[in-house]
């Protein structure tokens, strides 16, 4: 089973790599010490960019839909998926992506990436159609749950642990029901 969404996602990745119009691979150290491969694709036709990260068992792919507005993270360790809304104030633009592109391309240093705090709501979403079409493949066959983004010092954690997920462009904490 491992190994068959493994290929799942390598596939996923390829075809994704080849419809973007940009795309960037790069691998980092994590603060951790360990190695991490990302991939950033953007599609700027479609509105849609999405981030791969090999990261043991903190590897994700996560879809940021402008169209609907949506941002979708699949964490493979949790076996789940979390949807937010995405709060067009505070989060990068399409813009910022492709600076971000730029920046790794060339090997530039760029400011560390902002931080995000999300609470999970533990009901799970009963319909995924309603995230639209992308989202909806993303966490097809999984669980997923709504986030609410935390603005602000105030954190508020219902129950639970928190999952992290470093992107190029994010440091994402969800927290509260997040299964593992």
């Amino acid at each position: 089973m491992a190994k068959l969404l493994a290929l799942a996602v390598f596939v996923a990745a390829f075809l994704a790599q080849v419809l973007a119009e940009e795309a960037v691979s790069v691998s980092k150290t994590r603060k951790d010490g360990g190695l991490s491969r990302y991939m950033l694709l953007i599609n700027k036709e479609e509105q849609l960019a999405t981030e791969h990260v090999w990261a043991g068992r903190d590897s994700a792919t996560v879809l940021f839909d402008y169209k609907s507005g949506i941002i979708a993270y699949r964490v493979f360790d949790s076996q789940a998926c979390y949807a937010a809304k995405m709060n067009r104030n505070t989060f990068p633009a399409l813009d910022k992506l492709r600076e971000t592109l730029d920046n790794e391309k060339n090997h530039k240093q760029s400011p560390p990436p902002p931080g995000k705090k999300y609470n999970v709501n533990p009901d799970p979403i009963k319909d995924q159609g309603k995230l639209g079409a992308p989202v909806q493949a993303l966490c097809q066959g999984l669980p997923a749950y709504w986030a609410q983004e935390q603005i602000g010092e105030m954190f508020f954690i219902e129950a639970g642990a928190c999952l992290r997920v470093d992107l190029l462009i994010l440091d994402v904490s969800l927290c509260g029901h997040v299964g593992f």
